[in-house]
């Protein structure tokens, strides 16, 4: 097992998180704020990326529900995460705007998924929509753009 693997057993273990749905893998760190974040997973799907994680106790707010940067965070990961992946091969990308409408809400415990429909991915500009579900509901939505920065660097 890799250490990012571990790292991941070890964090939904300390949070009592349950299992990782099927088909998801590991999603790579994009840097100390995610990884302080903790692990979050992807999928692919006929429709595009889907990107998933566990509410932790961190991640909310006072009122014991996802904090709304959390959410946001989410977004932001899973539209460029689909972005990147928008082509072949994968392109770098840079989030130019983002913007979240709250429709509801996830507690700790609760496996939300960010699904992400990529609407146009052009030359240099990236569009995307996404849909954030917990618990059969959709509690969030987003659209981004992204500006293409060229080729990304494996």
């Amino acid at each position: 097992m890799e250490q990012t693997d571990e790292l991941a057993v070890f964090c939904r273990q300390a949070d009592n998180e349950g299992p990782i749905p099927e088909g998801f893998s590991l999603m790579p760190s994009f840097g100390p704020f995610h990884q302080m974040f903790g692990p979050t997973y992807f999928r692919k799907t006929e429709r595009g990326q889907v990107i998933g994680m566990y509410v932790r106790e961190a991640h909310r707010n006072l009122g014991q529900m996802m904090h709304g940067g959390a959410v946001c965070m989410l977004a932001d990961t899973a539209i460029t995460w689909a972005s990147k992946h928008s082509r072949e091969p994968a392109v770098k990308v840079l989030t130019t705007s983002l913007t979240v409408n709250f429709m509801g809400n996830a507690e700790p415990g609760d496996w939300v998924e960010a699904r992400v429909d990529v609407l146009r991915s052009g030359r240099r500009v990236i569009f995307s929509d996404c849909q954030i579900w917990a618990n059969a509901k959709c509690i969030a939505q987003a659209s981004g753009q992204f500006q293409v920065m060229g080729a990304f660097d494996n």
